[in-house]
């Protein structure tokens, strides 16, 4: 999908749309394929399943600690 597809529905200017996928690019969210004078973005399924991994090892500690909070403040009103 292009940039001025991307945009569609938003209010977002050209500019601004490029920067954004810029960044995506540079963290590798995003790859480009040049079309012509078109360039065309897509998901990189590599950089989500970094994310994936990384949240993968928070996943693990939140629910024990929002546990441990749910009992804090439990304690705290009494």
């Amino acid at each position: 999908m292009n940039a001025s597809a991307l945009r569609e529905g938003m209010e977002i200017s050209q500019p601004a749309m490029s920067q954004h996928l810029a960044v995506l690019r540079s963290a590798k969210l995003v790859r480009e394929e040049r079309q012509g004078r078109f360039v065309n973005y897509e998901v990189d399924p590599e950089g989500l399943a970094l994310i994936a991994q990384w949240l993968a090892r928070y996943r693990a500690y939140w629910p024990e600690r929002i546990a441990a909070l749910k009992v804090l403040l439990k304690d705290m009103d009494q």
